[in-house]
């Protein structure tokens, strides 16, 4: 492999990676993708097991167990940090495997919190700017929804039909009505109808669980093959990325990787290297990238590598509503999220915390009695009233905003290393005040819209935030300020010009909206550029 020379060497293969090598395949770039775990075999999906049928009733997370290989779960560690949790996926296709697939565009001002609210930073780039790689993203991927006609969402132009509602969900939307909130049909990576060569969804309800037919996006199943059909892709499972090397001037010259079946340290040579390895994972990658030339890590410099981390900060209620007690069980678990609550809180004046949320509704299925846990009780009695409210089942979560701060960061542990040998990383958050008070908001909000529901209702509030739900950003982030930031708006480094991280881990700042879609389409961005600047000669 190492005397092997590519164009372009993408490590991860998630959503930025997938959109990456699609496209610079697609472009004439001979490709070589690095992915630290496996593909997830159909036959090892375990989406349509009952409960009876798995070891721990489903308890222990079995049917998501196939996407963390290797003791990716094991190989991090928090220090001086409030509750949060860093969701890491090993398998190729990453986190596209084990996502609910909601797929939101951030509105123009998510992109301009200085200039417009007087915090953090503004990105380096405009709405306007990233508005037309949004629209080819959700034609490649296809989105289901609705063009609502709101500022705080903006829509696409390609929609496929949204998803059906369930009855809890026409119930919550009266409720959101009188409250002078929107409830709209969400936005999402599922097919509605045929399209791009997949069928429709079958509403089986396991979203997280991995689709065996391909019907939510993936990029295994919709990206890769793409790749593969060009002749220019060659694709490097069981390859854990360990450092990216450098040249004499300090340009990325190959990228030294684990074997993980071998356990043989590996190279491969590539003219221009991109990570996509997601937000943890690709600061540890630089942090660990250390050379003569970049002594505290490649693109580090200015020492931000690993800093700024943030993400969504989130609660979540659960209802059982009285109106539809009683009623014959069916199955209505559907595709998981059917409704979106888009941010709602700056349409009622000004508040003493910047920032917003959203609530997803219905985003776990109905096949656990969640009410059992909760209410006293025993025997015959409390068996048919568990029964009776069933039916009823409604949940809906609200997702944060996280400030960006400079202490908020990620470093690596040289004395504690992974089964590879190599550092491990470690975060360090706490939560700023204003992260304070808009969970404080938006857990009293969530209280209130409940209240307009007739139901027993079950909060799991703690007595402080928590995130990241899967949705952490910014520890490589881009921005206008060299002092600040580690990339440009094309997600070049600075230092390192053949360089590029397209993965969450660029964002400059966050908003209440899912990440995913903004992460493609900065990829996709991204892409274009190093094809524009490859054909110059510049790379």
């Amino acid at each position: 492999m190492s005397k092997e020379n590519f164009d372009v060497c993408v490590i991860g293969s998630g959503a930025a990676g997938g959109v990456m090598a699609k496209e610079l395949c697609e472009g004439g770039a001979k490709v070589v993708m690095l992915e630290a775990g496996r593909k997830v075999p159909l036959s090892e999906l375990l989406s349509h097991k009952w409960p009876y049928e798995l070891p721990f009733r489903g308890f222990r997370g079995e049917k998501q167990a196939p996407f963390y290989q290797g003791d990716i779960a094991k190989s991090i560690a928090y220090a001086d940090s409030d509750h949060v949790t860093i969701d890491r996926v090993r398998a190729l296709g990453g986190r596209t495997l084990h996502w609910n697939a909601v797929t939101l565009r951030y509105a123009p001002r998510d992109f301009k919190e200085w200039s417009l609210q007087g915090i953090e930073e503004d990105w380096p780039l405009t709405y306007e700017e990233i508005s037309p790689y949004y629209d080819r993203i959700e034609q490649i991927i296809g989105v289901c929804g609705n063009d609502d006609h709101l500022d705080i969402l903006p829509a696409g132009k390609n929609y496929l039909p949204p998803i059906p509602w369930r009855c809890s969900e026409h119930i919550m939307k009266r409720a959101t009505n009188a409250m002078g909130i929107p409830l709209i049909a969400v936005r999402k990576a599922v097919l509605t109808r045929a399209y791009d060569q997949r069928p429709p969804c079958h509403y089986c309800g396991h979203c997280m669980d991995g689709c065996d037919v391909a019907s939510i996006f993936s990029t295994p199943d919709c990206m890769l093959p793409k790749a593969q059909a060009t002749g220019n892709f060659t694709l490097r499972q069981n390859a854990l990325a360990r450092e990216i090397l450098v040249d004499r001037d300090g340009l990325a010259s190959a990228v030294s990787f684990i074997d993980t079946e071998t356990r043989t340290e590996q190279q491969v040579k590539a003219a221009v290297v991109v990570v996509c390895c997601s937000t943890v994972e690709s600061a540890r990658l630089l942090l660990n990238s250390r050379s003569p030339k970049h002594p505290a890590g490649l693109a580090n410099s200015n020492g931000k590598v690993g800093h700024y981390l943030n993400g969504h900060l989130n609660e979540s209620v659960i209802m059982y509503l009285e109106e539809l007690e009683g009623q014959k069980p069916s199955n209505q678990d559907g595709a998981t999220d059917h409704v979106y609550v888009p941010r709602y809180n700056h349409l009622f004046g000004k508040t003493d915390y910047i920032g917003g949320w959203g609530f997803q509704v219905n985003y776990s299925s109905y096949l656990f009695p969640q009410q059992a846990a909760r209410m006293p009780g025993y025997g015959p009695a409390f068996k048919e009233r568990v029964r009776r409210m069933q039916p009823g089942f409604l949940s809906f979560g609200s997702w944060g905003k996280v400030t960006a701060e400079d202490r908020n960061c990620v470093t690596v542990d040289p004395a504690r290393v992974d089964a590879h040998g190599i550092p491990t990383p470690v975060v360090h958050f706490r939560f700023s005040d204003n992260d304070h008070a808009l969970w404080r908001a938006s857990s009293q909000s969530m209280l209130e819209v409940s209240s307009h529901m007739k139901g027993t209702v079950f909060p799991s509030f703690g007595k402080t935030p928590t995130g990241f739900a899967s949705h952490e950003v910014g520890t490589v982030r881009m921005g206008k300020d060299p002092r600040t930031s580690v990339l440009n708006s094309y997600c070049q480094a600075r230092d390192v010009k053949n360089l590029f991280v397209t993965d969450g881990s660029c964002f400059t700042t966050s908003s209440e909206k899912n990440p995913t879609l903004t992460i493609m389409a900065l990829s996709l961005r991204a892409a274009d550029y190093i094809k524009e600047q490859r054909r110059k000669g510049e790379l």
